[in-house]
């Protein structure tokens, strides 16, 4: 993962060398594409367009094919020219097959609703975008999550604006049903926090039985680390976050983090790009009538 300028460094230092080798075909396999979020000129701060610089550098020196997980933004893959194909992971389908598992095993909590307590153990569940530019992930893990359970999953959204200059923390607005339910936020960077703890708190505030977090990258900067770490840990109203390995933490997590190991779905999808097979349909929920793998398998 491109997390620092010394591992991005190192990273087209790598494809160059390949390069000079006369490898046949280079595909950089990036679980967290670092400079992401700076995808556009926020004028009149004449920042930097770093997403689209680094996908120069990399064709640049050499690379045939990219593959990354979660970008924050999927219009990063168009900084990519037509001749350098960018396979973009979504993890939210086994991030969802994770939280099933923990879900089915809860007895519901809702005593007066006659129909669950005669069909289902399964809790209420909704699944809450922790802010508007997460709706389509939220959908995404929601439609997963109905799927596996069988079971009707709401869908909340947090609103909010931006922070003020001076701000310090997040006033969020909910759109949903979350009152007495288990909720799921959603997310695709974890970075200081902030986010996650106005979220959390809001959802207690209007009720919620219990509410967890999924966030794909866990973005803590090294200087803030343990500051961050700690904020995290010592949110009471919430169970647990569960993030993936896409980015070595410089630490042991607290006991209020969990990792998700992604390994299996990154070498699949290298599996597939060496084969030259489908790497979109990985994760795809629909039935397949006959399909050829690599390893031969029917």
């Amino acid at each position: 993962s491109t997390t620092s300028p010394d591992a991005m460094v190192e990273l087209l230092l790598l494809i160059s060398a390949l390069r000079r080798a006369s490898a046949k075909r280079i595909t950089a396999v990036i679980p967290y594409f670092g400079y992401a979020r700076q995808d556009e000129n926020k004028r009149p701060l004449r920042e930097p367009i770093a997403a689209a610089d680094v996908a120069h550098m990399l064709e640049e020196m050499g690379v045939d094919r990219v593959i990354c997980m979660d970008l924050h933004n999927d219009t990063v893959r168009g900084f990519f020219a037509p001749q350098v194909p960018v396979e973009h992971l979504m993890p939210a389908p086994v991030a969802a097959a994770y939280f099933h598992e923990e879900l089915s095993s809860m007895q519901s909590t809702r005593d007066n609703d006659a129909k669950a307590a005669k069909s289902s153990s399964y809790p209420p569940v909704t699944v809450v975008a922790a802010h508007e530019g997460q709706v389509g992930r939220a959908t995404q893990f929601r439609d997963v999550l109905k799927r596996l359970a069988g079971e009707d999953i709401e869908l909340a959204v947090l609103t909010r604006g931006r922070m003020k200059a001076g701000a310090k923390v997040y006033e969020p607005m909910l759109v949903g049903k979350v009152k007495g339910r288990k909720c799921i936020i959603i997310d695709d960077i974890v970075n200081t926090g902030t986010t996650l703890v106005s979220n959390v708190q809001m959802l207690k505030q209007e009720g919620a039985d219990a509410v967890y977090a999924w966030a794909t990258h866990g973005v803590f900067e090294k200087k803030n680390c343990e500051a961050t770490l700690e904020k995290i840990n010592a949110l009471d109203d919430m169970e647990y976050l569960l993030i993936s390995n896409s980015i070595t933490t410089p630490q042991l997590l607290p006991l209020k983090i969990r990792s998700l190991n992604v390994a299996p779905l990154l070498a699949e999808a290298i599996a597939r790009a060496l084969h030259n097979q489908s790497i979109s349909s990985i994760l795809s929920l629909e039935p397949l009538e006959s399909v050829e793998r690599y390893d031969g398998d029917p």
